[in-house]
């Protein structure tokens, strides 16, 4: 297995669990009565949703374009983090997932770069 496919499985794998994991978590917010705010939402509240579920789907778009949907990813967890920076505990694999992507990308286009130029 080349170095290409390892990354690329690798991410795939981690991502799919991290859609998994946090998409039953928001689908569960929002079905179950449960759902309820504690105390009056900020806007900030909205954004961080938001911006976790552009996260999710971005690693899911990245299965198809590695680039656009690692960049995605990368961008929305560091607005999430930067409204908290907590969300990073338990959100940390998001980004891990998308460098690996981004990983994947970059060594791809290399290795056909070199192969263009030999």
């Amino acid at each position: 297995m080349s170095f290409v496919a390892t990354f690329r499985w690798s991410a795939r794998i981690l991502s799919g669990l991290i859609v998994l994991f946090f998409g039953f978590f928001l689908v569960a917010h929002l079905i179950g009565d449960q759902g309820r705010a504690s105390r009056p939402l900020a806007w900030s509240d909205y954004v961080i949703v938001a911006t976790l579920v552009v996260s999710l789907l971005s690693l899911l778009l990245a299965w198809k374009w590695e680039f656009a949907g690692a960049a995605i990813a990368l961008v929305a967890i560091m607005t999430c983090a930067v409204l908290n920076w907590r969300i990073l505990v338990p959100g940390a694999l998001i980004p891990v997932s998308a460098l690996l992507y981004l990983l994947s990308w970059w060594t791809c286009r290399t290795s056909r770069i070199a192969t263009i130029v030999h």
